[in-house]
């Protein structure tokens, strides 16, 4: 099932290889997006994409190909000159349907809430795009989804505003309303034109922002949407790390994380599990994880730390039970570990973010 990650353009007849020369790619979905909002406003885009050695015809065939950053910025700029639109990612992102990226639209498709959605993201956000870094800030009220380029990696800014848009119009189509969006933070400087993005989001929106954020409401995202297909979740799963391992977009930090989060909540992760999740040997994983700065236990720490943090804010699990999904021998270990990491126990984390949401 995995598909070879591979820049198609117009000028080359080899066969798709794997990327190697091209270290920061997107999926091609993307540039179907914008062949679509492109043909919908009367513009075709055949001649768009020729122009920065893309070709559509090929693109169509592979949806789950990749593209080379520098080339998708290119195609980025030549479809707003076209346009004359400063904010033609916003409409950009109307037309970024789940099913096209490849198996991650399915498995979000299968979750029963947005929330849920949402917190698999940045795990698989590197199947979207491995060009910048995609991560959740979490308060009692909001959820924050954060997506800022890689230093020294360009990314246009309407790619920014078409990954929000999908993310609004996803929501809607599980919720049926848009509300759930707050508030959204950019970058970019376009001041005069502000009003255009607080119309489409329906919510304040601030430019010349520090990041790249759109903050939604807690509530709403935990409402049940769908019935869970646990079956196809796991199946598309599976599918979107295959995927991910053979374009070798992540780093041993990344897989090993997610490894955790895949493993945790089913039965306790070793080192030794993650690795032959890889087809690596432990000692391997140990020496690359070592080279990254990093361990298999920090990491299972701190996945830990943030499932124990998601479910006491967004569930009512008694916090015993609680102890016992994240695989600790007793509540007082939990608490103890707890305590070390944000200094109170569980359960006055619980209060206390209960007693500032009221």
């Amino acid at each position: 099932m995995t598909a070879p990650a591979v820049n198609i353009n117009s000028a080359s007849t080899k066969a798709p290889s794997l990327m190697a020369d091209n270290q920061y790619t997107t999926i091609a979905a993307w540039t179907l997006a914008i062949a679509r909002a492109l043909s919908v406003i009367g513009i075709e885009p055949k001649p768009i994409f020729k122009q920065v050695g893309l070709n559509l015809e090929r693109l169509e065939a592979k949806p789950e190909s990749r593209v080379d950053i520098a080339q998708m910025t290119q195609l980025w700029h030549s479809a707003m000159q076209a346009t004359g639109s400063a904010d033609f990612g916003l409409t950009v992102g109307r037309y970024a349907y789940p099913l096209h990226f490849h198996f991650l639209g399915p498995l979000l498709l299968s979750c029963n809430t947005l929330a849920e959605a949402f917190e698999l993201l940045p795990d698989y956000s590197a199947l979207v795009s491995n060009s910048g870094n995609i991560q959740l800030q979490r308060s009692p009220q909001w959820l924050g989804f954060t997506i800022n380029p890689l230093n020294g990696v360009e990314i246009s800014e309407l790619a920014i505003d078409a990954f929000f848009s999908s993310l609004m119009q996803h929501g809607r189509q599980m919720l049926g309303h848009n509300q759930f969006v707050c508030k959204v933070e950019l970058m970019r400087t376009d001041d005069k034109l502000q009003h255009l993005w607080q119309d489409y989001f329906g919510c304040e929106v601030v430019m010349n922002a520090a990041t790249n954020c759109m903050w939604m409401d807690r509530t709403m995202l935990e409402q049940t949407t769908v019935t869970k297909n646990p079956q196809q979740a796991k199946y598309s799963e599976a599918a979107v790390r295959q995927y991910l391992q053979g374009m070798q977009a992540l780093t041993w930090r990344q897989k090993t994380s997610q490894g955790i989060h895949v493993m945790l909540l089913e039965q306790e992760p070793t080192a030794q599990s993650i690795a032959k999740m890889y087809n690596v040997s432990e000692r391997s994983l140990s020496r690359y994880l070592l080279q990254e700065g990093t361990s298999f236990r920090a990491l299972l720490k701190l996945k830990r730390q943030e499932l124990a943090c998601h479910y006491l804010l967004n569930t009512q699990i008694a916090v015993n039970e609680l102890a016992n999904i994240l695989g600790y021998s007793s509540l007082s270990n939990f608490t103890r570990s707890f305590k070390g990491w944000l200094g109170v126990s569980p359960s006055q984390f619980r209060q206390q973010n209960l007693a500032n949401n009221p």
